[in-house]
């Protein structure tokens, strides 16, 4: 069933970066990023959890799927992956990450791409650790993107995270582990397991952490108190 509280949540979270004053650098990780237009910032509470969770030190190679500015995909690379790549939809988040990767020094160790989840990506292209935040605000099937920045909030009838189960086994090393940061609050978290599922996956919490916030959306009836926000990064295994 469409769940209609995530997707007003994202309406809502889109709007709020829109209407942001102009920046040109962000704070993420410890570290100054460059930031361009249009580019969603790195330093959202759920991009440094899952950032500072994926066991990097288990991986020689790191395949991160929507790297926006490239905050995850660079600390892999600071962390030691050898060979780091990142893809995102988005052609000013691929151009972002490569000017964070340079500002970082990681540059020679990575490739950035222009890509619709994997499609960018050789058949031979493998790697040890697969991540993505996915756009977990579950949209409407009929949903138009308007512009390339919505695809890191939305996700129109859960088609790309059927696609990123679908494809990722082509794209995994032997003993590879497959990981997605989510939101069960705001996310569809029954349908995301019936999605994985179907391509043969089980799922599994590897870290939640939960915060009490207080949300006033549009078009969701106002709460006196506060709600319960939860980010979870899960690992999927291949049944």
């Amino acid at each position: 069933m469409f769940d209609r509280f995530g997707y007003e949540i994202g309406c809502w979270d889109l709007a709020r970066f829109r209407q942001r004053a102009p920046q040109d650098t962000f704070a993420a990780q410890n570290l100054q990023w460059t930031l361009l237009p249009d580019v969603w910032p790195g330093n959202a509470v759920a991009t440094g959890l899952f950032t500072s969770w994926l066991p990097y030190d288990e991986a020689d190679s790191f395949l991160e799927v929507g790297c926006g500015a490239g905050v995850t995909a660079v600390t892999a690379a600071l962390r030691g992956c050898s060979r780091v790549c990142a893809l995102d939809i988005s052609p000013a988040a691929a151009r972002n990450t490569r000017l964070n990767a340079a500002r970082h020094g990681v540059d020679a160790s990575m490739t950035v791409l222009t890509s619709d989840l994997f499609s960018g990506l050789g058949q031979s292209d493998r790697f040890d650790l697969i991540y993505w935040n996915s756009p977990y605000a579950e949209a409407p099937a009929d949903h138009r993107y308007e512009t390339p920045l919505e695809y890191a909030v939305f996700d129109a009838d859960y088609a790309m995270h059927r696609r990123y189960f679908a494809d990722a086994p082509r794209h995994m090393t032997d003993g590879a582990r497959l990981f997605l940061g989510f939101s069960e609050t705001i996310g569809n978290s029954g349908r995301l397991g019936e999605l994985a599922a179907e391509a043969g996956f089980t799922a599994s919490v590897y870290r939640r952490e939960v915060f009490s916030v207080a949300l006033d959306v549009p078009g969701l009836p106002a709460s006196d108190g506060e709600t319960e926000l939860d980010y979870v990064l899960y690992e999927f295994r291949q049944a």
